[in-house]
């Protein structure tokens, strides 16, 4: 930060205050994709046995611990998107993250209760917000951004193709198809 910014963020309290505030929401919404990741971590493990599913979730827990990180940069180097993120926003990711944890933690999960649990995240305003937070990166670091939208792309047709492959319930599937062309 230059001296004058610094002398102007002294004079605005407010300021000061919003900007700590937003910072505490990437800090949020870091712990949220970290979470996911480890609940993919999860569903990796249970289905060791059955290699191409085991590789999907271990790819996929991969892609949260990228968005981990890209929120964790740009919150690192004060590049704080203006979104205000309201608390029963928050709270509500929190409960779903909870909900996840609880069906990936049972030993007996199924392939269609662990992409019924991904798609409660994947489908929710986690992404949205996501897609907020690190829309800041558009102006300043263009092939990054490009980068993570294509990632983002990748991702939710991945999930696609693997509920396709994978799941029974052709409901699940579907599903995941008209997320990723709800997103792209």
């Amino acid at each position: 930060m230059n001296p004058p910014e610094a002398a102007r963020r002294r004079l605005d309290p407010e300021e000061d205050t919003m900007t700590n505030r937003r910072s505490m929401t990437y800090a949020k919404f870091e712990v949220f994709e970290e979470q996911l990741a480890h609940c993919y971590f999860m569903l990796h493990e249970r289905f060791i046995a059955n290699p191409p599913l085991a590789k999907f979730w271990a790819e996929t827990a991969m892609d949260e611990l990228q968005h981990y990180s890209i929120l964790r940069f740009c919150r690192e180097r004060g590049m704080i998107a203006e979104a205000d993120v309201d608390f029963r926003t928050i709270e509500r990711v929190e409960e779903l993250i909870e909900t996840v944890k609880g069906i990936v933690s049972d030993p007996e999960v199924s392939i269609n209760e662990g992409f019924y649990a991904s798609l409660l995240m994947e489908s929710s305003e986690l992404e949205d917000i996501y897609e907020k937070l690190t829309a800041v990166l558009a102006r300043d670091h263009r092939l990054l951004y490009d980068a993570i939208l294509a990632s983002f792309r990748a991702h939710h047709a991945a999930l696609a193709g693997a509920a396709e492959e994978f799941c029974s319930d052709r409901g699940i599937a579907e599903a995941f198809r008209n997320l990723g062309r709800r997103l792209s």
